[in-house]
């Protein structure tokens, strides 16, 4: 199955109000069974195959991962990853299952996510523009995306700590800042973007720099670290020049909403 990576609209750690965008960064998932019931992935895949395995009686299961998503990136990697392989398991044994709820509650039982990530897994599973509501596992809507060129700078391995007491002190903010994207999704990937990287130390030079040469909108995604611009479609350009100083940039676009119902 094939799911997608992200980037943040409204991170959901400050009040559990979560928004992720879909863009065309790919996973891919493949399995077959094996008598090898081994653990031998990460802890969120081992995770769900044990989990399958006890409640649906699942076989044991090999998995093959392709990925063009950096790890902790920031870009919703593991959401893409766990949707791919649920979803992959679910169409396989003909379960008729929530996909990106079932993402959710396994990465907060696997520790790899604070709030589950429902925004992410659901933008990666469905595409276009998730709004959720974490902590009651809600799918409050998906919007069809802007049509826009999304400009990264891709940084894996994240080293940051995340302090989530600290974070949610901003709460009544990012809950405002979640009103404001739901009727404007960019207005909303710029305070956010701008906020979350001050929040959380990260140097705000390149996210000033792009927002100086024309950038809609400029941040740091999910925790970071890696540094996202949106400009209109053809006005690429000054960003692409930009950012070229500071490393390799993916050009990228949205992926649209489409129900996999």
């Amino acid at each position: 199955m094939q799911t997608y990576a992200g980037v943040s609209v409204v991170n959901a750690l400050p009040s559990w109000y979560g928004s992720s965008m879909a863009v065309d960064l790919k996973v891919n998932v493949s399995i077959k069974e094996t008598n090898n019931c081994e653990k031998k992935y990460n802890i969120l895949i081992d995770t769900i195959l044990d989990f399958f395995r006890e409640k649906f009686n699942i076989p044991c299961l090999d998995v093959q991962i392709s990925s063009e998503i950096p790890e902790k990136s920031g870009l919703k990697s593991s959401s893409a990853v766990s949707t791919a392989l649920i979803g992959e398991i679910a169409k396989k044994y003909g379960l008729e299952i929530d996909v990106p709820k079932y993402s959710a509650i396994l990465s907060l039982k696997a520790g790899v996510s604070y709030t589950g990530a429902l925004d992410d897994a659901s933008s990666a599973y469905f595409g276009g523009v998730a709004f959720t509501y974490n902590k009651e596992f809600k799918i409050l809507d998906i919007m069809q995306p802007p049509e826009i060129s999304i400009l990264i700078l891709p940084r894996g391995n994240r080293n940051i700590n995340i302090n989530l007491q600290y974070l949610q002190k901003y709460r009544l903010v990012f809950e405002e800042i979640f009103r404001i994207a739901r009727k404007d999704i960019i207005q909303g990937m710029k305070l956010n973007g701008l906020l979350i990287a001050s929040i959380l130390g990260y140097e705000t030079n390149e996210i000033e720099i792009a927002l100086k040469k024309g950038a809609l909108a400029s941040g740091i995604s999910g925790n970071g670290p890696s540094v996202f611009a949106v400009t209109k479609i053809g006005e690429e350009g000054p960003i692409i020049d930009s950012f070229s100083r500071f490393g390799n940039i993916i050009l990228t676009r949205p992926i649209d909403y489409v129900s996999r119902n």
